[in-house]
């Protein structure tokens, strides 16, 4: 089985297991993909991969469908798959090619398509990476901000102007915590300060309330006072006569709404100084913004990194909703469409945390932005 440059691949073992009738190859593609390490089903899984593996290669692009839906065992067991399916035959450059230009392929997909293309043929690399960096591909993304990068850097000495312009488009479509601070650096040494957090439309003031309970991490659908009251009213706050929030009962005691600000230059939100550390927590942040700038309606993207568990609501709409614990976080972890509207908008996030006690468990964090279908930042006012 032939590897591919960066991607760790599992073992797909023979096991003596097959279906009772030859399955097609849709079903044997279905199979790898649902492959969760189960005995029963990597059997399953494993019958099929000894079929696919022998498909002619003008059928990579059937492997390279199959990612849809997969999980994450299936999608490495499918890209070990279609480098041996690339080998049967004749190299299939023209399916591959049209597969990596459809974008609304899976994103892994496409990345696998492109290291199959660039190992056969490195001279394709600046071709299909002309205009990727608006690549929804996070990986082909990265490779063309790098080459970005490099760029602009070699022309600072000679024509920094055009080398500013270079790290702009950087700054607006790179997606690498890392990139972005080495170029807000770079640009800093042509003495062009830049506020990143800022350009990447970063949400960084907020309302926050917590914690509440989340003992053994059965709490993410428990729909706390401010959840209900926000979807009830359009603000979790109560307030009393004289404007100020009201508390709430929370997870051992009374708690109360709190202004909380982050100066990170990436926008990440830290809950854990506010909120002492709080272990088996939920905590809900809350702002009201207006679009600054732009027509309204209008179709937008919220774009959450948040390394614990989350829900996010838009206008009172629930719009994503990721119940995962300590797995990494980046920046647009989660992107999912939304719908502002003329005047004031509402963003509501419950954030929580689990009891892990591992030093690699201890953050309780979020970064969160408003953007374009395209990615691009939507600035907004903070009311």
């Amino acid at each position: 089985m032939r590897p591919l440059a960066g991607i760790a691949l599992v073992t797909i073992w023979s096991i003596p297991a097959a279906f009772s009738a030859q399955p097609g190859v849709e079903q044997s593609i279905r199979a790898i993909a649902k492959t969760d390490g189960s005995v029963a089903l990597d059997q399953d899984a494993s019958a099929a991969a000894n079929q696919l593996q022998s498909l002619p290669s003008d059928q990579v692009t059937d492997v390279l469908d199959g990612f849809d839906g997969a999980s994450k065992r299936g999608t490495n067991w499918l890209r070990a798959i279609a480098a041996d399916v690339s080998d049967n035959g004749a190299f299939p450059k023209d399916a591959l090619l049209g597969f990596f230009a459809d974008r609304s392929k899976n994103a892994d997909a496409r990345y696998v398509a492109y290291q199959l293309l660039t190992q056969h043929d490195k001279n394709l690399t600046s071709e299909l990476l002309a205009e990727a960096e608006t690549d929804p591909s996070l990986p082909i993304r990265y490779l063309k901000i790098e080459s970005m990068i490099e760029a602009g850097a070699a022309l600072m000495s000679t024509q920094p102007d055009q080398a500013e312009q270079v790290f702009g488009q950087v700054i607006a479509h790179g997606r690498s915590p890392q990139q972005l601070e080495k170029t807000a650096k770079l640009l800093s040494d042509l003495d062009v300060n830049i506020d990143l957090a800022e350009e990447l439309g970063m949400m960084r003031r907020w309302w926050l309330i917590g914690p509440f309970d989340n003992t053994d991490s059965e709490h993410f659908d428990t729909a706390y006072v401010p959840e209900n009251r926000y979807l009830e009213s359009g603000s979790p706050i109560a307030r009393d006569a004289a404007g100020e929030p009201k508390p709430e009962p929370g997870k051992k005691r009374t708690v109360t709404w709190q202004q909380i600000e982050s100066d990170d230059n990436l926008g990440m939100v830290d809950l854990n100084g506010p909120l002492s550390n709080e272990k088996d927590a939920a905590a809900y942040v809350f702002t009201a913004f207006n679009v600054d700038g732009e027509a309204t309606p209008m179709a937008a993207q919220i774009r959450i990194g948040c390394i614990t568990a989350n829900k996010v609501w838009i206008n009172g709409k629930l719009v994503s909703s990721n119940e995962v614990y300590h797995s990494g976080t980046r920046i647009d972890q989660y992107v999912e469409d939304c719908e502002l509207v003329d005047g004031e908008n509402t963003v509501m996030i419950k954030v929580l945390q689990n009891a892990q006690t591992e030093p690699w468990a201890q953050d309780w964090q979020f970064q969160f932005r408003l953007t374009r279908p395209d990615g691009s930042a939507i600035k907004t006012d903070v009311l």
